[in-house]
């Protein structure tokens, strides 16, 4: 099997975002739109930093993956009219080519006819402001592409705002340079992605602890974003692995898979190979007792059987015949899988399978 040598997730890995086809994902449902935006703890800490822009009419940018973004729209829009029914809500797509003065212009020529810039004022941005033209207005601005004055159009316009002059919510990628704003990645945690996958395989045929797998699996292939996470928690993620992950990704490289893989091997089977490590010396204790105390190739005295390894089980013990035949294969195993995961190599589906039936 290929070593481990790659970086994790579909989204920050080598310019693999522009690889996905995002059309071809399956949406989140209504639903699933709700519990991400609302119930996730990482996710929900995000829609609130977000709402303080409406509550305190200012200008805030909002960082997330793009694949995300209409999902975040959508809830939040709902959000500010349940809470905030006399809100007028705008949302307006900026390709985020022009800088600060085309953007104004722009959002005017749409929304404020009679909007006249005062040239006196440095910036249109602050401008809009001073003239106070959308009190009771929220206008959450969607970037499809590279804002550069991103940062002086969020910090100039609440330099000027007044307590009621509207409030500015520029929706965009972590491609956008960073003004004071709040950031996806600040706020969701790992633990996140994998609660919010552990649901979505609810009514997936695999035992409890496959599932946990799985969910961490995705979690980590998903990155940030609920939608990646929606598609990759299936079982078919744990019974095809990459060739499921071909399906949805053509271009997706196979090293950054079993990066994510060996890395929840790691995490999952490692306990449970020490686990059975403990089952095996308690119920083999006398046989392996008589075998002691020996010196191993490295020059350590063992003198006590639960001072003894995994290697030290199978060649001591092996060579002594001190495990029933069921036993034996339990250790082969066992052994094997704790030689592939520290060279750096993974566990195939079939091993990963007998090894979680041994979990207590």
């Amino acid at each position: 099997m290929a070593k481990i040598n790659s970086r994790i997730s579909l989204l920050n890995s080598y310019k693999t975002s522009e690889k996905i086809d995002f059309e071809k994902l399956e949406p989140l449902d209504d639903e699933e739109l709700d519990s991400w935006w609302r119930t996730v703890p990482g996710a929900r800490h995000f829609t609130q930093a977000a709402m303080e822009a409406v509550e305190k009419n200012f200008a805030v940018a909002v960082h997330l993956p793009e694949v995300d973004s209409d999902g975040f729209i959508k809830t939040f829009t709902e959000k500010i009219q349940r809470r905030y029914t006399s809100l007028i809500i705008e949302t307006f797509e900026y390709d985020g080519l022009g800088d600060a003065e085309d953007f104004v212009n722009a959002l005017t020529e749409k929304f404020a006819p009679n909007f006249f810039r005062d040239f006196t004022k440095d910036s249109a941005m602050e401008d809009l402001a001073d003239q106070n033209l959308f009190g009771g207005y929220v206008f959450i601005i969607k970037l499809k592409n590279n804002f550069k004055d991103l940062p002086d159009a969020v910090s100039d316009f609440n330099k000027a705002t007044k307590n009621d002059g509207g409030a500015f919510v520029f929706v965009t990628s972590e491609k956008n340079p960073p003004p004071s704003l709040v950031r996806f990645s600040d706020c969701l945690t790992p633990y996140d992605v994998q609660f919010f996958a552990i649901n979505l395989l609810d009514d997936a045929k695999l035992s409890a602890q496959e599932k946990i797998y799985t969910a961490t699996l995705a979690a980590k292939l998903a990155g940030q974003s609920a939608i990646l996470a929606k598609n990759l928690a299936t079982a078919e993620l744990f019974y095809d692995g990459f060739g499921f992950v071909k399906k949805i990704f053509p271009n997706f490289d196979e090293r950054i898979f079993n990066r994510a893989v060996w890395e929840c091997q790691v995490q999952f089977l490692l306990p449970i190979v020490e686990q059975l490590r403990g089952r095996l010396i308690e119920k083999s204790f006398r046989q392996l007792k008589s075998l002691l105390p020996v010196k191993d190739e490295f020059g350590k005295l063992i003198t006590d059987p639960w001072d003894m390894e995994l290697r030290h089980l199978h060649f001591y013990g092996g060579s002594a015949f001190a495990f029933h035949f069921h036993d034996w294969e339990k250790l082969e195993l066992a052994h094997q899988a704790r030689n592939l995961i520290s060279h750096l190599e993974i566990i195939d589906r079939a091993q990963m399978e007998k090894i979680f039936t041994f979990a207590e």
